[in-house]
């Protein structure tokens, strides 16, 4: 009987601080709730939305690809990015995310680097002087499938958004964020 009781009041009191409609679950494209941890392309929303997908570029005096770019071309989907939330759950809640390229099965994690002639900029975690924060994806628009993303520095959050220079690259800043659905990467025959 007393354990029966204190399984009610346990069970009660979780409800009350984690109730399950307050996590909203992030969807594709198309609807699909999509899975923790799964690699996708993020592609500009809208018709009409210029550019492609979002892709790691070498910029200015980097002797490899570290700059997160958004494709000037159309068709580009992109890189396959990897999504993954700290919260262990089995699909990807809206909340702080870790976005990262996947090569070859190594994953290069995105950061934030300020002080850059362009600003503050999103990069490749291999990046010097990078900022501690984190990311965070929530719907741009009710009852649409368009997400964006912030940078959380503590309390202080900022729109990721396009800058369209030369590289079109992504920054942190308060201008209008860069609105994207999500489309999941299928296995390739050789993956299976």
């Amino acid at each position: 009987m007393a354990s029966a009781m204190l399984f009610s009041l346990f069970l009660i009191s979780a409800l009350t601080f984690y109730p399950p409609s307050t996590t909203a679950q992030v969807t594709d494209g198309n609807g699909n709730i999509v899975k923790n941890g799964g690699i996708f392309y993020i592609l500009p929303s809208g018709l009409g939305a210029p550019g492609g997908g979002i892709r790691a570029l070498q910029t200015d005096n980097e002797t490899i690809p570290l700059s997160v770019v958004q494709s000037p071309f159309k068709g580009d989907k992109g890189r396959p990015i990897n999504i993954s939330s700290p919260i262990r759950t089995e699909f990807l809640p809206e909340g702080p995310v870790v976005l990262s390229f996947e090569y070859e099965n190594v994953g290069l994690e995105w950061t934030v680097v300020e002080g850059l002639p362009e600003g503050t900029l999103v990069k490749v975690k291999s990046y010097p002087n990078t900022i501690n924060g984190s990311f965070v994806i929530e719907k741009a628009k009710a009852e649409t499938n368009t997400y964006k993303l912030l940078f959380c520095e503590g309390v202080f959050c900022g729109n990721v958004a396009v800058v369209r220079n030369e590289n079109w690259v992504l920054a942190v800043t308060q201008d209008e964020p860069y609105e994207f659905h999500l489309e999941q990467v299928l296995p390739t025959s050789a993956d299976t």
